[in-house]
């Protein structure tokens, strides 16, 4: 594929903020971005072209009368098109609808249109939701590893919510979702919302089949696409041959595009088959719903892909997400799966050698190049907050730690019960949110390099192993869960007061630093002699502000028994 190669170099030597470097308490540091999976990073060619070609025409929507209207008006209706051809979608049938933040703003905005959620304030004084009969609510099926993004909406609706397990691999459980649709074919309204992937371990689901099954139990098919967009082909009506062909297709997908590279200021994208639009009354009434007002009735619009996008919509923002979705149908989902599954399986290989890394879930099912893992050390773990400041201290890596918004996923894959974690819940609502349990989470993106892939693998090596070392150096704030250096901040990080208007112009003081990536292989050798060298120790020998409860349900080292550890192997 030499076009696509040529092209994601060309993303690659294009990413905004590349070649930044950070000072912290090791020194200079390269910025080696591993978050793709929170958030895609910008490129210098789609922000020239929103520059050059966007904005100097830019006005609002909702005119075509003058030039600029017009101009501005077509390029938002031209994204629209692009995404839903690259969904595989088609205007007579699909509908693409911006909406606000995210997957998260996509799902809550389908429930609304559905109607399928009170008021909770309302309900809760007037019991509306008791007066509906169980047989009468929908049902949501939803799938064991979920975001809460799409699993929170449906809990707050009228529905019933019901949890599909894993089998015994770690995918969803196709048997147990044939039983519990099967259990529930007197419902009028039943619906499966599943991740097309997870955002912690990355497997991907069998998207297709599971829509076949729904779809034959008369259920909807609505996929949260919100970690998988990026890297996988997303098929409204793929249009296959074969005996299921009219019931292979989805309902409904929901889209982060601000994930994609290119992708941050964009708008979450809501793409749903026409006919679940039937709701009188728009989700957002006002400004450019309507086709008709006058001083005491109005008339909403017809066509959903307007009267659900109230308001002046996120016009610049909707533009730059049909770029994006025009760059990776120009990258190709094919060359975008074959690195990324070089890298993953690399990864995993290469981590699953070394017994301080326990990575999360499946290693061998089918998954995105995401990687979640925990550090085990002498019985215990490291805290993923420390792991990911090592990370960034010593390497410049940016990585995430936490649960990654899927706390349900997150209690089988730790294996906490419900009784832990009301505990854990009781200690964390009194101040306590360093209790909180979580991981560490990277992503290899199909366009970084060899270099960087292996500067990666080897930095999260060196820290499982030897990290634990570097703990005596950094406080932990147990209210917080961060941990920070004993020699405080370096370089504070900007803050948009410094800027001043003097002079009739803007000043501000931005602190920049640039390293080329021929530094990191120095990173590496430098990390080793800071692991090995004398410590820094911190000031406090145990966090302050936690009770008895926090001890008992500690599950990770704290820097002063590292300290005590150190103190007695030097013995």
């Amino acid at each position: 594929m030499p076009g696509s190669d040529a092209l994601i170099e060309a993303i690659r030597g294009a990413v905004i903020g590349d070649d930044e470097a950070v000072l912290g308490p090791y020194g200079l540091r390269r910025v080696t971005y591993a978050d793709y999976t929170a958030s895609g990073r910008s490129l210098t060619f789609i922000e020239d072209y929103i520059r050059e070609a966007v904005l100097p025409l830019y006005a609002n929507t909702h005119t075509e009368s003058s030039g600029t209207g017009l101009q501005t008006t077509r390029f938002r209706e031209d994204a629209r098109a692009i995404i839903r051809e690259a969904l595989g979608g088609n205007p007579a049938d699909h509908v693409v609808i911006f909406s606000g933040s995210g997957s998260t703003a996509a799902i809550n905005k389908l429930v609304e249109v559905m109607n399928i959620r009170l008021p909770a304030d309302l309900d809760d004084r007037y019991g509306f939701r008791a007066s509906i009969p169980a047989g009468e609510r929908p049902v949501v099926f939803i799938g064991p590893y979920e975001h809460h993004s799409n699993e929170l909406p449906w809990r707050e609706s009228i529905a019933d919510v019901v949890t599909i397990p894993e089998d015994a691999d770690g995918r969803i459980d196709l048997a147990a979702l044939e039983r519990a649709l099967a259990a529930h074919e007197d419902r009028s309204l039943k619906i499966g919302s599943f991740s097309a992937a997870s955002n912690v371990t990355g497997i991907l689901s069998d998207t297709r089949g599971i829509s076949i099954l729904l779809h034959q139990h008369g259920a909807r098919s609505f996929w949260d696409f919100g970690a998988a967009a990026p890297y996988v082909a997303i098929e409204l009506s793929p249009h296959r041959p074969g005996p299921d062909a009219e019931l292979d297709y989805k309902d409904a997908v929901f889209i982060s595009p601000h994930k994609l590279i290119g992708g941050p200021g964009t708008p979450g994208i809501l793409a749903a088959r026409r006919d679940l639009f039937r709701n009188r009354v728009p989700t957002m009434p006002g400004g450019g719903t309507v086709a008709y007002v006058n001083p005491f009735e109005h008339v909403y619009l017809a066509d959903p892909e307007h009267r659900e996008e109230g308001g002046t919509p996120a016009i610049v923002e909707s533009i730059r997400a049909g770029l994006i979705f025009q760059l990776k149908e120009a990258v190709g989902v094919e060359a975008i799966r074959e690195r990324e599954e070089s890298f993953i399986h690399r990864a995993i290989e290469r981590w699953e050698r070394n017994p301080s890394i326990q990575i999360l879930g499946s290693h061998s099912l089918p998954r995105l190049s995401i990687v979640s893992f925990v550090v085990r050390h002498a019985g215990r773990y490291l805290h993923h907050n420390l792991v990911v400041v090592l990370l960034n201290d010593l390497f410049g890596i940016q990585s995430r730690g936490g649960c990654s918004c899927a706390g349900p996923y997150g209690h089988r894959l730790l294996g906490i019960d419900i009784e832990t974690s009301h505990e854990f819940e009781r200690e964390i609502a009194r101040g306590c949110e360093g209790i909180k349990p979580g991981w560490i989470r990277v992503n290899f993106n199909y366009f970084i390099s060899e270099a960087v892939f292996e500067f990666i693998l080897e930095a999260v090596d060196l820290v499982a192993s030897d990290g634990w070392r570097l703990a005596p150096e950094y406080h932990f704030d147990a209210g917080t869960g961060l941990w920070r250096h004993a020699g405080g901040t370096v370089e504070p990080p900007l803050t948009l007061r410094d800027v001043r208007y003097a002079d009739g112009s803007m000043r501000y003081t931005a602190h920049r630093h640039r390293a080329p990536d021929s530094e990191l292989p120095g990173y590496i050798d430098e990390a080793r002699r800071i692991l090995a060298g004398p410590r820094r120790l911190a000031a406090e020998a145990a966090p302050v502000g936690v009770g008895p409860h926090f001890e008992e349900l500690r599950w990770f080292w704290l820097p002063d028994e590292i300290e005590r550890e150190l103190a007695t192997s030097t013995r």
